[in-house]
């Protein structure tokens, strides 16, 4: 074997060792299917009826899934909160919506600790209400999403 081949042997068989220790596909949202991983800043969980922990790419992926009936019995909700970047209960937060900052899924539900902190938000973004997560609804995400993003801001 000439030594042009040898190396590329060895960096060859090198790639598929550093390949096998990756998870090319990565954890999927429960709802969509795109990869949570992707979208930090936006993660969002749930424990299942049955004690599973389910991820989702984005709040309103989380509701979507949470709020139909694949959803029922879940428990345990949490969001990424926007300012912290920290797992936090959906009962401790409120959520943005309409606001120009965009998520993972488009038109994001921006998940906000403390109403004057959310009350700045929704000012300083242009949102359009604020919601508690007893308040979103399958019909509030379905108004939600009928409304086109704002392309300003992505996170």
């Amino acid at each position: 074997m000439n030594p042009r081949m040898s190396w590329l042997a060895v960096a060859w068989l090198g790639a598929v060792i550093l390949m096998a220790g990756c998870d090319v596909k990565g954890e999927r949202c429960r709802k969509c299917g795109m990869r949570v991983e992707d979208h930090p800043r936006w993660i969002a969980g749930l424990t299942t009826d049955s004690g599973a922990t389910e991820r989702f790419c984005s709040p309103r992926c989380l509701f979507a899934h949470w709020r139909s009936e694949r959803g029922a019995g879940a428990r345990h909700a949490w969001v990424t909160e926007y300012y912290t970047q920290k797992p936090t209960p959906v009962n401790e937060v409120l959520f943005v919506a309409g606001s120009d900052v965009i998520g993972p899924m488009g038109t994001a539900l921006v998940p906000i600790a403390g109403r004057a902190a959310a009350e700045q938000f929704l000012g300083d973004h242009h949102g359009t209400r604020l919601v508690s997560a007893d308040e979103i609804t399958v019909e509030f995400l379905r108004g939600l999403a009928a409304k086109p993003a704002r392309p300003t801001t992505e996170d």
